[in-house]
């Protein structure tokens, strides 16, 4: 204690009402005057009000970087983040009270606006709860075991949920349930599953009028939920030899994404021309370049639907390494 009273000076600076401590050095180096709060708040807005206000703009750049450009940057060789104590991610375990210090909860325990906000704090945990909901389909589970013992359907391998709930079998067969899990249609059969494998993927679009199946041998089918007709058998999407890992609607419904297991990323355009249902393929991004192991398009909301971003499909897809969008 000594020592410190030795090193430094204490003064009491009238403005402030406060004491301050500073050291003999900084006394020395330090010339310029003292500000009370009061001057330093209005010399501070006197500063702001000359700013401008494009220093803070984005700054244009003159060369967009390109696929292959974030493709070949080195990855980042620090250690990733593990948390050593799952239970911390358990909200029951929060304290309320951690965020205080010692000092600063002594001093405001009798403040009753201090123990409303924890009150809030509290609320506010218990109100927000999980963001998950477990719920056993046990009507599906069952009528999915009956089918694969009666009619050889398979055990299920891709299942996707709308308004209603698809489900695709290891022998090729998609069956489609309704809210209430009844079974509506029970779309193809073991003979296609037979030549094209289990199916290994599965979108509904978004007035859930179409189907799309992608299968472990790489076709694609597209059913009409409402017969229950096939209208498209796409064999020629994507290299053969390769399976469907993802396929999705997105909200154009002339347009999908799907991507396969040799990491390629491809467009399907679904056009009919004379009355004859045809389908175009578009790389969008080469497996050679780094396998994208997952996609999503971005689905806008109802109320969003005049939007400006609506004009345009964005979609993002992640590698090992790296998450890319493009649009």
């Amino acid at each position: 204690m000594e020592e410190a009273f030795e090193t430094g000076t204490q003064s009491l600076d009238p403005d402030q009402g406060c004491f301050s401590m500073m050291d003999e050095s900084s006394q020395q180096e330090d010339p310029s005057p003292k500000l009370s709060i009061t001057e330093l708040s209005k010399d501070l807005e006197s500063k702001s009000e000359l700013i401008d206000d494009k220093e803070f703009d984005i700054p244009q750049v003159d060369t967009p970087p390109t696929l292959e450009s974030i493709l070949n940057e080195t990855d980042d060789e620090e250690e990733p983040f593990v948390l050593e104590d799952p239970s911390l991610l358990n909200i029951d375990n929060i304290d309320t009270h951690s965020y205080d210090t010692s000092s600063v909860a002594s001093s405001d325990s009798g403040d009753k606006s201090h123990l409303k906000r924890k009150k809030k704090l509290r609320d506010s945990f218990s109100i927000h709860g999980s963001v998950i909901r477990l719920s056993l389909l046990k009507g599906i589970s069952t009528q999915i075991v009956s089918a694969a013992a009666k009619v050889d359907a398979g055990l299920p391998t891709a299942i996707t949920a709308s308004s209603l709930i698809a489900v695709g079998t290891s022998h090729g067969l998609a069956l489609i349930f309704d809210p209430n899990q009844a079974l509506r249609l029970c779309l193809g059969n073991t003979a296609v599953g037979a030549q094209y494998g289990a199916i290994s993927a599965l979108s509904i679009n978004s007035d859930c009028s179409r189907l799309l199946c992608g299968f472990a041998k790489g076709q694609i089918t597209m059913w009409d939920l409402a017969s229950g007709k096939l209208l498209r058998s796409i064999i020629d999407a994507h290299p053969p030899g390769t399976a469907i890992l993802h396929i999705k609607f997105t909200d154009d419904p002339t347009l999908a994404i799907c991507n396969d297991s040799g990491g390629s990323v491809f467009e399907l355009s679904f056009k009919r021309v004379m009355g004859v249902r045809t389908c175009e393929s578009r790389c969008l991004f080469s497996g050679s370049k780094g396998e994208v192991c997952c996609i999503e398009p971005l689905h806008a909301k109802a109320e969003l639907r005049d939007h400006p971003i609506t004009q345009y499909s964005l979609l993002a897809m992640a590698s090992l390494t790296k998450i890319l969008v493009i649009g």
